[in-house]
């Protein structure tokens, strides 16, 4: 197995998908709905007047979402082209004040030895696009003040309702492919992407040394992922039954761990 933090075709991938990334993908039911709980959680968290360092930023949708309430951000990515869309987005809404863009990729983190955030976050599996988190969690444990929180959004290695849609078609392999230690190829506009799911456990010991848990609780349990416009569509009616019913059982394990994704609110150890 690879021990690099991000794959070089990973920056390539996501060049290709920038300029239509937001129509195709932010457009989506489930990725709108995904925004609104995730930034729930952040605005919990994170305060106004704080400053804020943004991993995998994509087209700054979240740096966006927090400079309107007063929040500034660094946002980063590893992708020229997504960090320009960034740019275009946050000059058009005139936060250049509350939001600057680097480009900057995970095994970079260290070039900003010396500063400090009051917080750092990370949506929508950004980091499963990285197979060394324990390097991560001790460059981000340099990078965070004395009791500031890093939020992340992970994919974990097991997810209930995309397991059960394989086994359903009888697409064994598909369904144990989160389970490969050594990753799996995504498609992403005709780039690959390789990405490694990580389970609440690896997670967590990754970033122990400088994190301790907070919170723990998971996204899309008995809700479709957010990308499955056909269950969308099929579950219509039954919808706001099932976002009820995720609502109630998201922080209690197992469901925390087993949806489409898990939210991880870490704090920075006082020592």
């Amino acid at each position: 197995m690879s021990t690099s933090l991000v794959s070089d075709e990973t920056p390539r991938a996501f060049d290709a998908a920038a300029a239509s990334y937001d129509e195709a993908y932010e457009t989506l039911e489930g990725i709108r709905r995904l925004r609104v709980l995730t930034t729930r959680i952040f605005l919990r968290f994170f305060q106004p007047g704080q400053s804020l360092l943004e991993l995998n930023c994509g087209t700054g949708t979240d740096a966006i979402t927090l400079a309107r309430r007063g929040i500034n951000v660094l946002a980063t990515d590893s992708s020229p082209l997504m960090l320009r869309e960034a740019q275009r987005k946050v000059n058009s809404e005139h936060l250049g004040r509350n939001v600057q863009t680097q480009l900057l990729s995970f095994h970079e983190l260290g070039t900003l030895s010396g500063r400090m955030f009051d917080g750092i976050y990370s949506n929508l599996g950004g980091l499963n696009c990285t197979n060394n988190l324990k390097l991560l969690g001790r460059n981000l444990g340099m990078l965070t003040r004395p009791g500031g929180c890093f939020v992340a959004t992970v994919m974990p290695s097991f997810c209930l309702w995309e397991t059960m849609a394989f086994v359903a078609r009888a697409h064994w392999k598909q369904a144990l492919r989160r389970r490969n230690p050594n990753g799996s190829l995504a498609n992403l506009h005709g780039g690959i992407v390789q990405t490694y799911y990580h389970s609440h456990r690896k997670f967590h010991a990754a970033m122990s040394e400088y994190f301790e848990l907070v919170e723990l609780q998971g996204l899309n349990i008995f809700t479709p992922p957010p990308n499955s416009t056909r269950a969308y569509s099929a579950l219509a009616g039954w919808f706001r039954h099932l976002e009820r019913l995720d609502e109630l059982i998201a922080k209690i394990p197992p469901f925390s761990w087993i949806g489409d994704h898990y939210v991880m609110v870490l704090r920075r150890r006082l020592t």
